[in-house]
């Protein structure tokens, strides 16, 4: 009976970790993101494959890139943030191509629970974040069909 034990609070805890809010202080449930939380730069590192045919034109094949994201302006209605941002990043590609690209967009972040949309303004949505450890950090999943991306931990500099 012990192991059982043991397992259904493990488990137990696994839940309650996942019910804890992404940017919280003190007070649970309560995402406590602001504009001039994301008025900020964030480095960050990325890579992934890119499949033939995605629509930023990466090489078919294994990439990698470092960069920052700096927000612009940051303005509240309601329940979201919404703003202009930059990024400027250097990509090596699988071809050993090395690019450096700085690309506008805009956001819009939930006061509700810190997830947020990132897009380029000539290409889209490109990915969605979540703000965390009192918005110093960020983790954020690829939206680009045919580009699987792993984010390292974006960070506020």
């Amino acid at each position: 009976m012990k192991p059982r034990v043991t397992f259904v609070a493990a488990g137990a805890l696994c839940v309650w970790s996942t019910l804890l809010p992404a940017n919280a202080d003190d007070k649970p449930g309560i995402c406590n993101i602001k504009p001039a939380d994301l008025l900020a730069t964030f480095g960050y590192a990325a890579s992934g494959q890119a499949l033939a045919g995605n629509p930023l034109g990466i090489p078919a094949g294994a990439f990698a890139y470092v960069g920052t994201a700096t927000g612009i302006t940051a303005n509240q209605n309601g329940y979201n943030i919404a703003g202009t941002w930059s990024t400027k990043f250097v990509q090596n590609d699988s071809s050993g191509r090395t690019t450096t690209y700085t690309v506008p967009g805009t956001f819009t972040v939930s006061t509700i629970n810190c997830t947020g949309d990132f897009s380029w303004n000539n290409v889209g949505l490109v990915f969605r974040a979540v703000f965390v450890n009192h918005s110093y950090e960020f983790r954020a999943i690829s939206t680009v069909p045919g580009l699987i991306v792993s984010y390292t931990s974006g960070k506020k500099l």
